[in-house]
């Protein structure tokens, strides 16, 4: 049956994409694509953007005001020996086109090809799924075992210009995938995929489609104009998908498919367009999204606006707003458990790079300056929310804030770090550059550090 959610279409090849999503095994049936006139549009309901009243909130809280940390800085002991709590983590990781694993307290490589760029590991822990790059422009989505056992095909070339099918650009070279992530507790890994040209710009086709790791099953799940950037409940049983002017919801198979929020364009002064990104609370009943202003650089600085989904029905109603760096520069950023956000904001003359590191309710009351500096960048909270990863100055010493108490900064070794990763409360993954070499390292609240590979020239990409 035609509509705006395809059926399972026969696997010759096994679909490429750039994010991993979890696979489930089903079986194989017939796809009827959309046809290219057909648009989501012309099927929804107008959205009524009228705000409702919001729920009472409590009132704000005054947090404690902390000035530049002066406190005593967290120092990094390096392990002569892995810790037994560090080694039980898993992490994959990039290193020179190929896919290696740590874990048990060493690394080891997983394939040998040397023409992997992208990887997600499952939520099990026991496969790693990765794009290949088959030649300049096309690009296919394979899967390997940790063990390194049984590396195969997921999504092909072939598979990817199916996906195209009629709303294809005749100035595309290819069809690749773009993003990819393993659905909560399953082997299916979902992704969409983007248009690629003989020259820069990005143009996602604003899919979503899903592949089983373990039987190669592919389901076009919404067809071409029908899906977007996509994120999925915290229980893998919904959704929640958006496109440069809305936020669409859905259950996983593409069923109970509606708008629930439309926004004005974003203009990101660039070769690609703007796609708002919400986050699920940690019960999924509800979302949060901040959506900056439609122009991030007008003068006067325009408020981004801070929404809230929630998913009895209700329609979707603005919380709030708050004035800060363009989402370019640093986006707002939602706590785990979606109760604060930490939001960056310049002050002094532009020369100057001076920015505060502002933490507030997710509806923007109660704002608090944590932290100011020159050149401040935000990495992300700690899962319990509680804490924090930052870096400030011109050498980017890393810091780590908490709610409690000042920022502790790292001490010598703490600077050029990125690609911050929380693997628990206690725990985080980062990467540090060292001239041409880029140390894989973890680290602990109480100021372990465990250097897990060095890789040379090409940061790694890494999941775990």
């Amino acid at each position: 049956m035609a509509g705006r959610f395809g059926k399972q279409a026969p696997i010759c090849n096994v679909l490429l994409a750039l994010c991993l999503s979890t696979a489930l095994a089903a079986s194989l049936s017939a796809c009827n694509l959309r046809k290219a006139a057909e648009t989501p549009a012309a099927t929804l309901p107008a959205l009524t953007q009228a705000i409702p009243t919001p729920p009472a909130s409590p009132t704000s809280q005054a947090f404690p005001l902390f000035p530049t940390s002066t406190g005593q800085p967290a120092l990094l002991t390096p392990l002569p020996t892995p810790d037994e709590n560090l080694t039980k983590i898993k992490v994959a990781y990039l290193k020179d086109g190929n896919i290696w694993l740590w874990q048990d307290g060493s690394p080891s490589p997983l394939t040998n090809q040397g023409d992997a760029y992208a990887l997600k590991i499952s939520p099990d822990g026991k496969l790693v799924a990765y794009l290949r790059q088959v030649n300049a422009f096309h690009a296919e989505i394979w899967a390997v075992e940790i063990s390194g056992e049984n590396e195969r095909r997921l999504v092909s070339i072939s598979d990817l210009d199916t996906i195209g099918g009629g709303v294809r650009d005749a100035n595309a070279v290819a069809i690749n995938p773009y993003h990819m992530e393993w659905i909560p507790g399953t082997h299916r890994l979902a992704f969409n995929t983007h248009q690629v040209f003989d020259g820069p710009g990005l143009v996602l086709l604003n899919d979503l489609n899903t592949v089983d790791a373990i039987t190669g099953e592919l389901n076009y799940v919404l067809l071409s104009g029908w899906g977007g950037e996509f994120v999925f409940s915290p229980d893998g049983g919904q959704v929640a998908l958006s496109t440069p002017d809305a936020i669409l919801l859905a259950d996983a198979d593409g069923s109970s498919y509606r708008k629930v929020l439309d926004y004005a364009p974003v203009t990101t002064y660039s070769e690609y367009r703007y796609y708002a990104a919400p986050v699920w609370s940690p019960d999924g009943t509800f979302l949060r999204v901040a959506i900056p202003p439609a122009d991030p650089l007008a003068d006067p600085r325009q408020p981004t606006a801070l929404w809230r989904i929630d998913l009895d029905g209700a329609p979707a109603y603005q919380v709030g707003s708050l004035s800060a760096t363009p989402f370019f520069d640093t986006p707002v950023s939602f706590s785990p458990d979606c109760s604060l956000l930490v939001y960056l904001l310049e002050y002094g003359p532009p020369a100057d790079n001076q920015r505060e590191l502002h933490i507030a309710k997710a509806d923007g009351s109660g704002d608090w300056v944590y932290q100011k500096g020159r050149m401040l960048r935000f990495y992300g909270w700690s899962p319990d929310s509680r804490r924090f990863v930052f870096s400030v100055g011109e050498d980017q010493q890393a810091q780590i804030g908490s709610l409690d108490a000042a920022a502790q900064p790292f001490t010598g070794e703490g600077v050029n770090i990125f690609s911050v990763n929380w693997i628990d409360e206690q725990t985080f993954l980062f990467v540090q550059q060292k001239n041409r070499a880029f140390d894989l390292s973890l680290a602990t609240l109480e100021g372990e550090l465990l250097t897990l590979d060095t890789i040379i020239d090409t940061p790694p990409a890494l999941d775990f």
